[in-house]
């Protein structure tokens, strides 16, 4: 006989099978570790087995756990377990005892609405306040909407939706935001108006978004109010609108709806919230257990019945996963309102093959829409007094709570909410970082900034900037100013171009060799004074009256062709490029060096169609090869003639020696010397030549060797050749860097021969610092343009009073000023570019302004023919007349000026030695050679 104690006796869950019921519940609540997938249940020992069923969408579901039999207490012991799981918090639950609430039996009524709002509601109210639950709270905002709208008693007098829409806008965020909107407002417009207006904005934008997410119609933006339209009760598309469907369940109004399907909208709203709290959000923690609803003592008579069948309804109508674990206690097996021969089927006892078969049956009958799919009836037998203490012994080898090891109590190591933030954050790192190290690559390509048209090469940065960049190198404060006087004139035309649509609106580039070959800012005096006369042309056409509607407007590049000119292909193919993008570019003016670099640089240009006007070129196969090139120099066989005719009025020998350098790429220093040679001879003179090797290395075959000449070394060298020289000597060679070693080798022995450098000499004169380093040796040299070594006259004055005092004062200071001319020859190829774009306008203000078309004006600046009816139209430039003869073929002026100048003691002596060609206020020599 066996004893039992008055503990054992009051103990609910004495009864056979009991152990495995409540390992049951237990692994029921247990959410998965990925996802919500069913997984397969030991029947034995009731406990997930690893892994997943194959089909997965049909038996995906928590079942309704109907405890059928004499259940007294049974509940109220699962709430205590589920109170102190651990990990402490875990689970979240509710437990209602329905045995004290009524509802009437049979089809649905208002009553019974009112009944499963009531359980729902507090059901609601213990999952919020679910005690010691860990993680973020659930949310149920369709639940208590439905809730508020069937408890709103609209009034007659007033239209229902606008009441209805005020009410739903004073109880949502909308008033919150615009009540801080006018908190703001109260403080910051008082004391400055000008927030009086965005607040206004605001207020409007906030009203209207409001506006468009009540129709339920826009996604995201609507959020729960679209839910309403898209779910399957009471007919949601007869509104068209959230404000019109929500009217239908305002008090008086859903007492018009049918109570069965109010009924499912309630369950539904509270399953769709519990829905939306498990699923996976980036920034939330996965909750790692299902929330339990005990309904204790459920009937027919007390809406606990009522109730199931809605969730088994609705889960079958929807087919949505909800995370509800429903555990309920009856004397009848729902919904069945008696117990019968097939129901309940399974004991406590048979607990895991129970759960097995129903869920093995849950996808047939889920597709048959069984009124009973969802519900897993289990039978209660209190067994025999030996069943009930082994029942005991098991309970207390279970213990008297449940305990959720560490690794089913939380998600895999890697789909933790830390590893769904760091791992993004870890790729947005990485990608910031490659993408930060290829930026500042970039960067470091591109000379340190962000523009794709200038290039690091590795030793220069090369390509083409609007001034706001110095693409100079070095730059001093002098050329930073010049640069600066640029970057702000662009500024003023792109606003004249604003203002004045009317007129054309043109880019002109100077490209110059931009690099020093001696390393200092000194050396790129002449390139500045370039720039300087472009600047001087830009603002010409700035200050331009506003009735010349022909007169272009002009901003202004800067382009950096590298050393030597060596980069200027690459440079030609950016501005082939940037033409694309920037039709307002027309052509190029400058250009450094007549050497093969210019030449190929020349053709590049050519091949992207854009126009060329050299302001010093003067090799004479730069006109005779390239059909879009011009320039306002003349070429080197006048120099070279000019040159002969003015030594021969010289006291002396008639001998010359030239000297040359021997790089056979320079093909201006080779092309003089052969224009030297002939024009020498011609006058009767003695020739020899010799080489030198230039400053830099050789970039090309020697050119003594083919010549068969003398090589005397460096340019010093040669200096220190003509010490016991007593004829005539001509340089023709690079003025920077080769002539003052030149210079200083020939001092050095007190040499008493003529000296006569070439033009580009006057780049070394151009500089102060270097010229005045040399005050011994006497020489003369030829220039393009005779000012400022002269008094200005006529149009030169009117340049020169804009350069000096108007845009760089640095020019009349003994350190700034220049002699070299370069800023004249400068300003008369823009000039070129600017006439020519004039002169298409004038033709006719329809004709587009392009390359195209500006080249072929440029062969309109010439003279008219005798006895013919032309207008003149040749330019009297700075630097003297510019007239190409009215010969589509010729690309040099006619008769352009040549001058000699001559330094003594480091200065250059004020008054020419010799002027020949064709210029304003001037006359040529008696002893200058005709033009040819």
């Amino acid at each position: 006989m066996t004893t039992t104690t008055p503990t054992e006796e009051r103990d609910p869950l004495a009864f056979a099978g009991s152990d495995k019921l409540v390992k049951l519940v237990g692994a029921l609540y247990q959410r998965p570790r990925m996802g919500d997938l069913p997984r397969s249940l030991h029947a034995a020992n009731v406990e997930w087995e690893p892994g997943y069923q194959q089909e997965r969408a049909g038996r995906k579901g928590l079942p309704m756990v109907c405890l059928v039999g004499p259940a007294e207490g049974v509940l109220e012991e699962f709430k205590r377990r589920l109170g102190t799981a651990r990990p402490s918090g875990g689970v979240r639950y509710a437990y209602l005892p329905l045995d004290q609430r009524k509802d009437a039996e049979g089809p649905a009524t208002e009553a019974s609405v009112h009944a499963i709002r009531d359980i729902l509601w507090e059901a609601r109210t213990e999952l919020l306040r679910s005690p010691r639950s860990r993680g973020s709270g659930l949310r149920f905002g369709l639940f208590t909407l439905v809730v508020q709208l069937m408890a709103e008693k609209l009034p007659a007098s007033d239209p229902p939706e606008r009441t209805l829409l005020r009410k739903l806008q004073d109880n949502g965020l909308l008033v919150r935001f615009r009540s801080a909107i006018e908190n703001v407002g109260k403080e910051l417009v008082p004391s400055n108006d000008a927030w009086k207006y965005p607040l206004l904005v605001l207020r409007l934008l906030t009203m209207a978004t409001f506006r468009l997410a009540v129709t339920g119609r826009v996604p995201l933006l609507s959020g729960r109010y679209r839910w309403f339209l898209r779910q399957p009760h009471l007919a949601p598309e007869m509104s068209g609108s959230f404000v019109r469907f929500a009217v239908r369940l305002t008090d008086g109004e859903w007492q018009q709806e049918s109570p069965e399907f109010v009924a499912r909208l309630l369950v539904n709203a509270f399953l769709e919230d519990l829905r939306r709290g498990y699923r996976r959000q980036f920034f939330r923690r996965r909750r790692m257990t299902y929330p339990v609803l005990l309904l204790d003592h459920v009937t027919t008579t007390n809406g606990g019945y009522r109730l199931l069948e809605l969730i088994n309804d609705v889960r079958n109508q929807t087919g949505l996963f909800d995370p509800l674990l429903v555990v309920s206690t009856s004397d009848a097996p729902p919904p069945d309102d008696r117990p019968s021969q097939d129901r309940p089927r399974w004991t406590a006892a048979d607990a895991g093959d129970a759960y097995r078969s129903w869920q093995h049956e849950l996808l047939r009958d889920r597709r048959a829409r069984d009124a009973a799919a969802w519900y897993l009836p289990i039978g209660l037998d209190p067994g025999t007094p030996e069943q009930q203490s082994r029942a005991r012994k098991h309970l207390q080898s279970l213990g008297d709570t449940y305990v959720l090891r560490r690794r089913q109590s939380s998600p895999p190591w890697w789909a933790t909410r830390w590893m769904r933030l760091g791992v993004p954050l870890l790729i947005v790192a990485l990608v910031a970082s490659f993408v930060g190290v290829r930026y500042q690559d970039y960067r470091t390509s591109h000379c340190g900034t962000s523009s794709e048209w200038l290039t690091w090469t590795g030793t220069e940065c090369v390509g083409i900037s609007d001034g706001s960049f110095s693409v100079y190198q070095p730059a001093d404060d002098t050329i930073r100013q010049v640069l600066s006087v640029i970057t702000d004139q662009n500024r003023r035309a792109a606003e004249l171009h604003g203002a004045h649509p009317e007129r054309p609106y043109i880019t002109l580039v100077d490209l110059e060799a931009l690099t020093s070959p001696n390393g200092t800012a000194e050396g790129l005096t002449a390139e500045r004074e370039s720039l300087e006369g472009v600047a001087v042309a830009q603002l010409r056409q700035l200050t331009a009256t506003a009735t010349a509607t022909a007169e272009p407007i002009v901003r202004v590049l800067v382009a950096n062709g590298g050393l030597g000119m060596r980069q200027g292909v690459a440079v030609a193919r950016q501005l082939s490029r940037m033409a694309e993008q920037d039709r307002s570019i027309v052509g190029v003016v400058g250009l450094d060096m007549s050497s093969l670099p210019t030449q190929q640089t020349i053709r590049a240009l050519g091949d992207a169609g854009l126009p060329v006007v050299a302001s010093t070129l003067s090799a004479d196969g730069l006109a005779d090869q390239n059909p879009v090139y011009f320039q306002v120099a003349p070429q080197n066989r006048r120099e070279a003639a000019v040159a002969a005719a003015f030594a021969a009025t010289r006291p002396g020998p008639k001998v010359l020696r030239v000297y040359y350098s021997d790089d056979d790429s320079d093909t201006y220093s080779t092309n003089l010397r052969d224009d030297v040679m002939k024009s020498f001879a011609d006058k009767g003179f003695s020739v020899e030549a010799r080489a030198f090797t230039p400053d830099g290395g050789q970039q090309a075959p020697s050119s003594h060797d083919r010549y068969g000449e003398r090589l005397v070394g460096n340019a010093a060298a040669a200096g220190r050749d003509t010490c016991s020289y007593n004829g005539f000597v001509l340089f023709a060679g690079r003025g920077v860097p080769d002539f003052g070693d030149f210079a200083t080798g020939a001092a050095q022995c007190g040499s008493t021969a003529t000296i006569i450098g070439d033009d580009d000499v006057s780049r070394y004169v151009a500089d102060q610092v270097a010229r005045e380093q040399n005050r011994a040796l006497p020489y003369y040299y030829l220039s393009f343009a005779s000012e400022p070594a002269t008094d200005p006259q006529g149009l030169a004055r009117d340049f020169y009073t804009t350069l000096d005092r108007t845009l760089f004062p640095f020019e009349q200071t003994e350190r700034g000023r220049s002699f070299d001319g370069h800023a004249a020859l400068s300003y008369d190829a823009a000039l070129v570019m600017i006439t020519a774009t004039a002169y298409l306008r004038e033709t006719s203000a329809d004709i587009p302004v392009t390359p195209g078309a500006v080249w072929r004006e440029i062969t309109a600046i010439h003279t008219s023919r005798p006895d013919d009816h032309q207008t003149n139209k040749y330019i009297e430039g700075v630097s003297g007349t510019i007239d190409y003869g009215g010969d589509i073929g010729r690309h040099v002026p006619e008769a352009k000026p040549v001058s000699v100048l001559r330094v003594e003691g480091g200065e250059v002596v004020r008054g020419l030695q010799g002027f020949c060609g064709m210029a304003a206020g001037r006359t040529s020599d008696a002893w200058c050679p005709a033009d040819s």
